[in-house]
């Protein structure tokens, strides 16, 4: 009703505005009027009518009509007021903990989180690597007390190395350990995956001055598997070095999910991580969950 109002005047006023050019205002002449100001500016062409609301403030004031008059022909344009949503002051600069590089142990599991020697499987813990390499994240404040939810995507490749002279292998439909051929001792016998990560993670953060210092995070990891193999490397009878590619797939579950634990300062931090589903597809292969503990720097 008010900006209606405003402009009807605005048009009431123009004639007289008009006539008084001359003897009052100049060739732009500013009006203001309680919270508008009125803008009349002529260029001898035609004359132009623009009314401003007056927010004050770092925002800028707003048209809310425009109005171009010449030879008795107008035209005009009343504009609506747009709807403003002002971010709070704790949701500016907030970085989740996803995206980076990180590297750690891996190992094998029971349900009760008993580590490696797990239904007949011994691995060489100083030899199971893990690699992870996040380039996606997206995070969502949820409060201004610095908690967040996180999300993104990255790549994970995950090395197990056997203790034992055996590699993994499918064999009538299901994966076993397999001995090594006779007179063959393997230097490295690896069960390797790579797979697509999708997190969802909730997020607390000791915020000073909009920058992150402590930090915890936990949730949940999508696993989709792209990539499985079971190579060996071994010394033949000549003592040549051979790499062999004993099978892939091997039953390995395409789809999984760990329960991830994050906490660090800032751009490092340490990870833990179990999945409560087995590595092979039930009654197809051993009876082991992944595990594994690492260090992880966010960009």
């Amino acid at each position: 009703m008010k900006t209606k109002l405003l402009s009807f005047m605005a048009l009431c006023l123009l004639p007289s505005v008009l006539s008084a050019q001359s003897e009052s205002l100049s060739m732009d002449t500013v009006i203001r009027l309680e919270n508008k100001r009125i803008e009349l500016k002529d260029d001898g062409y035609r004359m132009k009518v623009k009314v401003f609301d007056l927010n004050g403030g770092e925002m800028e004031d707003e048209m809310i009509f425009e109005g171009h008059y010449r030879n008795g022909q107008s035209y005009e344009n009343r504009h609506t007021r747009s709807i403003r949503i002002p971010i709070p002051s704790w949701n500016k600069g907030w970085d989740g903990h996803w995206a980076g590089f990180g590297m750690g142990f891996g190992s094998f599991a029971d349900g009760s989180l008993h580590v490696n020697n797990i239904d007949g499987v011994a691995l060489r813990a100083e030899n199971s690597l893990e690699y992870n390499l996040n380039v996606l994240e997206y995070t969502f404040p949820i409060s201004r007390y610095g908690w967040a939810l996180v999300t993104g995507a990255g790549m994970r490749w995950n090395r197990y190395r056997l203790d034992t002279n055996q590699h993994f292998q499918e064999i009538d439909g299901v994966t076993q350990l397999v001995d090594a051929p006779e007179g063959i001792t393997y230097r490295k016998s690896n069960l390797n995956t790579t797979s697509l990560t999708i997190p969802l993670l909730l997020e607390w953060q000791q915020r000073k001055n909009h920058d992150s210092g402590l930090f915890v995070s936990a949730g949940i990891v999508g696993v989709i598997k792209t990539i499985s193999s079971s190579r060996v490397v071994y010394n033949d009878e000549s003592g040549k070095k051979r790499k062999e590619k004993k099978d892939r797939g091997m039953n390995i579950r395409p789809v999984m999910m760990d329960f991830l634990f994050q906490a660090g300062y800032d751009w490092i931090g340490l990870y833990a991580k179990y999945s409560p589903m087995t590595l092979f597809e039930k009654d197809k292969g051993p009876d082991v969950h992944p595990v594994s503990l690492g260090l992880q720097i966010h960009f």
